[in-house]
């Protein structure tokens, strides 16, 4: 991660200086270059009237302010980890955002979850019934899409579920019942099946709850939090043709959370409201920063929780959604069970994840997109 990056998403206020500043310090820095003493460590040289700018921010991210040649101020960045603070961490991965670069061809490979009891004589435990999708659109008109999907192979969610389905003699598939339906989920994965692939479409990108998009159309959004916040909750509902429906209202710090992870999981929005929606929810009231965790997928993720009451008897439930600090990237979701409700079930303790809505990957390419493996 560029640590120069980290600094400018800890501290927002000065701007990042304009493409033409940066050209010009460019052509300063490069005129003293034959200037600079070697040394042990790389080290990149700023004007004096930058300086002034980041030494407040380079402290606390962990860069090392030092004069060297005639009193010139330098910045190096140390070789050893910077610690941040939950909102830093965040901040760090909107300003990685801004930097990610667009193509023809959006696509998005992700895989859902959803916990439920195993029935029969040899269940009694706790199993994943899990899907995955992968497709990809292009941005214009005439390049095509495609949607995939199929049943991914179910598992016990934790250990203690593992040795009980090895106790039952580990059976390859499990019968599980929710919302009165009941049904089978293996242990193996189904093959891939295609929906209605179309090659001359393309184009347009649907924001749920919002409303349909042009690729252009995404370029004219808005960047700043409070702007997008508007767009999301409190806009007309775009509808294809022209037409307009009634808006949408997001219900407080999960719902702006929900609704804020689905449109960078689904849409591709340019990077830089990418960035303005994450700042948007790491800043938003009733949502906490939960600093380095981890997905559900093992990766190593910085977090945003949101909790609350489940409208269904469950009791109360956390919101977690995962980010990349590196690239900005939404990792995924999952809903953990906090505190059971009167309708919860008696598997349903705290601390159990309930369900789970991950990204495998997703971005753009500049050629079609193929099926994972």
């Amino acid at each position: 991660m560029n640590e120069l990056h980290l600094v400018r998403g800890v501290y927002d206020d000065p701007p990042p200086p304009s493409d033409e500043a940066a050209a010009a310090a460019r052509r300063r820095m490069l005129s003293q270059a034959d200037t600079v003493r070697p040394r042990p460590r790389r080290a990149w040289r700023l004007p004096i009237g930058l300086v002034a700018a980041t030494t407040a921010a380079a402290v606390v991210a962990g860069v090392a302010l030092t004069t060297h040649d005639a009193g010139r101020p330098q910045i190096e960045v140390e070789a050893t980890p910077h610690t941040l603070s939950p909102r830093g961490m965040m901040l760090a991965a909107a300003s990685q955002a801004e930097l990610q670069q667009q193509g023809r061809y959006w696509y998005t490979h992700q895989r859902t979850s959803f916990s439920a009891l195993a029935l029969g004589r040899t269940g009694g435990y706790v199993v994943e019934e899990r899907s995955e999708y992968f497709q990809w659109r292009g941005r214009t008109r005439g390049d095509g899409e495609s949607f995939y999907g199929r049943d991914f192979a179910g598992k016990p969610q934790t250990r203690a579920d593992a040795d009980a389905w090895r106790a039952a003699g580990s059976p390859p598939s499990w019968t599980v019942r929710s919302s009165g339906v009941s049904r089978t989920v293996r242990t193996k994965s189904g093959a891939w099946q295609v929906d209605n692939p179309d090659d001359q479409g393309g184009g347009t990108f649907n924001i749920a709850g919002v409303g349909q998009f042009s690729y252009q159309e995404l370029q004219e959004f808005p960047t700043d939090p409070g702007e997008l916040r508007k767009l999301l909750c409190e806009g007309l509902i775009k509808l294809a043709a022209g037409r307009s429906g009634a808006p949408r209202r997001c219900d407080g710090p999960k719902g702006m959370l929900d609704q804020v992870f689905f449109v960078l999981l689904d849409t591709p929005v340019p990077p830089k409201v990418r960035a303005g929606l994450i700042r948007l929810v790491t800043d938003y009231p009733g949502v906490r920063q939960l600093g380095t965790v981890t997905d559900p997928l093992g990766r190593t993720a910085v977090g945003l929780a949101a909790p609350f009451e489940s409208a269904d008897g469950r009791g109360k439930i956390q919101l977690d959604v995962f980010f990349d600090q590196r690239t900005g990237n939404v990792l995924g979701s999952r809903d953990i069970q906090l505190e059971p409700g009167p309708d919860s079930k008696k598997w349903q303790v705290p601390g159990r994840m309930l369900d789970s809505w991950v990204a495998v990957d997703s971005g753009w390419k500049d050629t079609r997109p193929t099926l994972p493996d």
